[in-house]
C-alpha cells in the first residue's frame, strides 16, 4: 500500500491556486485598497476635526475669559455710575432741604415783621381811640364844672399824658 499523500498535486490545483491569487489581487485592487484609503481618509479627517475642535475650544475659552473680564469691568462701571448717581441725588436732596429751610425761615421772618407791624398799628389805633374816649369822657365830666379855658388846659394835659404813655 502506498503511502497516503497529503497533498495531491495536479493541474486543477494549480489553476485553482492561480485563480485564487488572481481573485485576491482583484479584490485588493477593487475592494481592500479603496476601503483602506477611505479608512485612512476618515482617520485623517477625524484627526483634523479633533484638532479643529481643540482649537475652537481654546478660542472659546479665551473668549469666555475675555467676556468675563469685560463683564467685570462693566459691573464696576455700573456700580460707579450708580454710586455717583446716589451721591448726586443726596446732594440735590440736601440742597433742596437747605433751600426749603431758608425759604421757611424767610417766610417766618416776614410773617413776624408783618405781625409786629400790625400789632404796632393796632396799638396806635387803640391809643388813639383811648385818647378820644378819654377826651370825650373828660369833656362830659367837666362840661358843667369848669369854664372853657380850664377845660382846654385840662384836656391838653390829659392828651399829653396819654400820648406820653
Amino acid at each position: 500500500m502506498p503511502a497516503p499523500q497529503l497533498i495531491n498535486f495536479n493541474w486543477t490545483s494549480v489553476v485553482q491556486l492561480l485563480m485564487f491569487l488572481f481573485l485576491m489581487y482583484v479584490m485588493y485592487k477593487l475592494l481592500y485598497k479603496p476601503f483602506f484609503d477611505i479608512t485612512e481618509e476618515r482617520k485623517r479627517k477625524v484627526e483634523e476635526d479633533l484638532k479643529e475642535a481643540e482649537r475652537a475650544r481654546k478660542e472659546a475659552e479665551q473668549l469666555r475669559a475675555e467676556m468675563e473680564k469685560q463683564l467685570k469691568e462693566t459691573r464696576q462701571t455700573a456700580d460707579e455710575i450708580v454710586s455717583r448717581a446716589r451721591k448726586e441725588a443726596d446732594e440735590i436732596l440736601n440742597e433742596a432741604k437747605n433751600r426749603a429751610k431758608e425759604e421757611a425761615a424767610r417766610i417766618i421772618d416776614a410773617a413776624k415783621r408783618q405781625a409786629e407791624m400790625e400789632k404796632e398799628m393796632a396799638l396806635e389805633e387803640v391809643q388813639k381811640k383811648a385818647g378820644e374816649i378819654a377826651v370825650a369822657l373828660a369833656l362830659k365830666i367837666l362840661s358843667g364844672v369848669l369854664d372853657e379855658k380850664a377845660k382846654k388846659d385840662y384836656l391838653m394835659k390829659m392828651v399829653e399824658k396819654e400820648l406820653g404813655e
